[in-house]
């Protein structure tokens, strides 16, 4: 009976102990600086712009907001502080002293749903798009209740995810009165299925979400330059009263969603400014000036950044869907063409036996593109040797080794999938042509080779 007494105890204990390090400060304090009572003198909310982990000029207990990532949302109501992927929600107050002090406002207990979310505010209410969390991202809106101090999920009519790559600050943009939010494309991931099905998903429809109304609509397909604008910047600069500023080590884009156009901007020397500010500095942009705070020295420091020195590009990011009627055209003469050159090349056949029989067919026939080309005689000839093709080798020949892992993944998925539905096709053949294999090396990881069964049709169809 003692044992059962002392055990409780030190359950209970430890229970105590851990739950009293994860108490979170009521108040944190900063000292003062103009940087953020400018701030509350602009016209229009400031979005989140660009924070630092945990800043040393914050000064709270708390361990636990101490890896988060700090930002601030100035509205009509306030400058708010709110640490990322928690949902810890500060309001500043103005004590007339030498510090700026936070109260916090919300209760909130859970954390870690919402990492890489989209924080911004919409008729003098703060809301909060999307994030990743316990595997798998979600396309929930949030809205913070000011009465119970929680955040409360906001029934849409569809979830729209966000493009949760590593400038995430790229992954939507506000308008200046805060009635519309655009999500420029979807990335929609799920860690927790196997591997064939937990490949980030790409979905290109570009979405407006009408804040009052609750409502998502389409706007179009986002566009092949604007995809790869927004998923190859080096570093994201600032939204601004018409769009989102995309920084590279070349220069600036501007994507202006309320015009639907990309322009740009090549000035090295401001790019390289702009860049430092990134790491150790909170900065926004408002009426062409980019204003910042340095976290370490706390100096407070303005740069012109001018809209009217950008020059349009020519290209959109997101173009408006084609008529079913124009679609079906589209589709069903290459359809109808490809039917005419099989009953002609079937007609054509002397010998009895299937077209995977008749290896001179075989030749004429060239269904593959030259990437697909490369990347089959490369696993053809690995095949024929005995040995497999490394994620790393199929990467090189499909030229992504410079793209992020989800994009790699996705193109990968694309690929082989279109490679099996041709060779099905045309050789009638049910049996996966690329067969993918654990590797011996590291388990997590797949090798690829050719079925032995396709190998010898797979030659009859290469050059």
């Amino acid at each position: 009976m003692f044992i059962r007494y002392l055990i409780l105890f030190a359950s209970l204990f430890l229970f105590s102990r851990a739950h009293s390090q994860e108490k979170v400060d009521s108040v944190i304090s900063i000292p003062r600086s103009q940087f953020f009572v400018d701030i509350l003198r602009r016209q229009y909310p400031i979005s989140c712009f660009q924070g630092v982990e945990a800043p040393s000029y914050l000064r709270f207990k708390s361990p636990v907001l101490r890896a988060m990532p700090v930002e601030y949302l100035a509205t009509k109501q306030g400058l708010f502080l709110h640490f990322g992927r928690s949902g810890k929600l500060y309001k500043m107050e103005d004590r007339g002293d030498s510090l700026l002090y936070f109260v916090r406002i919300d209760r909130t207990i859970n954390q870690n749903y919402n990492i890489g979310s989209h924080l911004f505010c919409s008729q003098d209410q703060i809301f909060e798009l999307s994030g990743y969390g316990f595997w798998k991202s979600n396309g929930l809106l949030r809205q913070f209740n000011y009465t119970d101090q929680e955040w409360d999920i906001v029934p849409t009519n569809r979830e729209v995810h966000l493009p949760l790559v590593a400038n995430s600050r790229c992954n939507a943009w506000r308008d200046t009165a805060g009635a519309y939010l655009y999500v420029p494309y979807q990335v929609v991931i799920n860690d927790g299925m196997s591997f064939s099905k937990n490949e980030a998903a790409v979905d290109r429809v570009s979405y407006r979400l009408d804040v009052k109304k609750r409502l998502w609509e389409e706007m179009g397909e986002v566009a092949d330059p604007a995809l790869t604008l927004f998923n190859t910047a080096n570093f994201v600069t600032y939204p601004s009263d018409r769009g989102l500023f995309l920084g590279f080590n070349k220069g600036i884009y501007f994507a202006d969603f309320t015009t639907n156009s990309i322009s740009f901007l090549n000035d090295p020397p401001l790019v390289q400014t702009l860049l430092r500010l990134q790491s150790g500095s909170h900065s926004y942009y408002y009426k062409g000036w980019v204003y910042s705070l340095n976290a370490a020295s706390y100096q407070y420091d303005s740069i012109r950044l001018d809209p009217s020195r950008f020059v349009t590009t020519g290209d959109v990011i997101w173009t408006k869907p084609r008529s079913v009627s124009v679609w079906y055209l589209l589709l069903g003469l290459p359809l109808l063409l490809g039917l005419l050159v099989l009953y002609r090349i079937r007609k054509r056949k002397k010998s009895k036996g299937t077209l995977v029989a008749d290896s001179a067919v075989m030749q004429q026939l060239r269904p593959f593109t030259e990437t697909e080309q490369s990347l089959l005689q490369l696993l053809l000839s690995r095949s024929r040797k005995g040995l497999t093709a490394s994620i790393t080798d199929i990467n090189y020949v499909l030229g992504l080794k410079d793209k992020s892992p989800g994009m790699q993944k996705k193109v990968r998925s694309d690929v082989m999938s279109s490679i099996n539905e041709k060779f099905a096709f045309v050789a009638r053949m049910p049996t996966p042509l690329i067969q993918s294999i654990r590797s011996e090396a590291d388990k997590r990881y797949f090798e690829y080779m050719i079925h032995p069964d396709c190998r010898e049709k797979l030659g009859q169809l290469l050059p």
